[in-house]
């Protein structure tokens, strides 16, 4: 499900400008990362982008892989916590619910005050479920939406990846989609994903190590240690699948909200 690849340890160029070039952890997360759901490969470039961007030596998002990692766990929490039945059934088709939600929404942008305090007290309500479960890949040109949503013994990976570069090419491989498997097999493969990772950046440091970077800033000792504190943050965050966590939102509230969307829009 999730795949990746680090570059070369030879091919790792420090940042920086001379003399002040430097080498971190971070980057030594250089390297390639593509998601295969299915059919589908999240993160792969199209033949027309590739040669837009110059003929990449890669179709897959070449970029520090830490940056996916941290996006990704920062949503364990809320991804572990199971979402009711009917909203649900909703993440079958999510486009279409954020067009309702949008159309409600502009029929209170009349007057300024009343719509900002529809806009937080119950547009913002009714939303929130999604947001919560979702990262934008912000750091690339029309980077993918992902967003993970847990039923009981199930959970619907949905991507919003169909972008338009200026000049009319189509950046990504995969079309808008999702993909739904058991929950515990989607938490084998993060697992297996924070495996194969963390033991491949093993594999850098200790090259690093060994290495006599001359008047490259390299942090040793710090690289042995951030290594160590970023596998235990991984850890952590991985726990969230193995215990129950309480769920925050008034689901109740949710569900007259949505009534109330739908009447108002009809």
């Amino acid at each position: 499900m999730i795949n990746f690849k680090l570059k070369d340890f030879d091919k790792i160029i420090p940042v920086g400008q001379e003399p002040n070039l430097r080498l971190s952890w971070f980057w030594l997360t250089d390297g390639d990362l593509w998601l295969k759901f299915g059919n589908e490969t999240v993160y792969k470039y199209t033949e027309e982008a590739i040669q837009h961007f110059g003929n990449k030596t890669t179709p897959y998002n070449d970029y520090y892989v830490v940056r996916f990692l941290e996006d990704f766990t920062e949503l364990f929490e809320k991804i572990s916590i199971s979402i009711p039945d009917k909203f649900y059934k909703l993440t079958e088709n999510i486009n279409q619910f954020r067009i309702d939600t949008q159309k409600w929404l502009d029929i209170y942008d009349t007057n300024q005050e009343e719509y900002s305090d529809f806009y937080f007290e119950k547009y913002d309500k009714l939303v929130s479920w999604t947001y919560e479960r979702l990262f934008d890949s912000s750091h690339l040109i029309g980077g993918p939406h992902l967003s993970f949503f847990r039923n009981n013994d199930k959970i619907r990976i949905v991507w919003d990846t169909e972008h338009i570069l200026e000049n009319g090419i189509s950046l990504w491989t995969a079309k808008d989609g999702s993909f739904e498997i058991s929950y515990s097999e989607f938490i084998e493969n993060v697992k297996r994903f924070g495996e194969q990772f963390f033991d491949a950046m093993s594999n850098q440091i200790q090259l690093t190590l060994t290495k006599e970077w001359g008047e490259v800033k390299v942090d040793k000792v710090r690289l042995v240690e951030e290594h160590k504190e970023r596998k235990l943050e991984f850890e952590k965050r991985l726990s969230f699948f193995e215990r129950e966590v309480k769920d925050e939102i008034n689901w109740e509230e949710i569900d007259e909200l949505y009534k109330r969307m739908i009447d108002e829009i009809r």
